[in-house]
């Protein structure tokens, strides 16, 4: 049971990340919701909100998300 309830939020961030819905702060604070630590791939120099997240990888209890944010930022 409890790997179904994993699976069903991990398809759900998949769905986020992949349908380009959600701003990265929206995708962290979902991460966060479901109880992992989240780490980024990438340098968030200024505000995340300028970010686009690429991709997330699951590694219990952390969530590694791969950032892409405009230079300067």
């Amino acid at each position: 049971m409890y790997t179904n309830l994993i699976a069903a939020a991990l398809v759900g961030i998949a769905h986020v990340v992949s349908s380009g819905t959600g701003s990265a702060p929206d995708i962290v604070s979902e991460l966060q919701a479901q109880g992992y630590q989240v780490q980024f791939n990438g340098q968030p120099s200024g505000g995340l909100s300028q970010c686009t997240v690429t991709g997330v990888h699951e590694a219990a209890p952390v969530a590694y998300v791969d950032l892409d944010c405009p230079a300067g930022t």
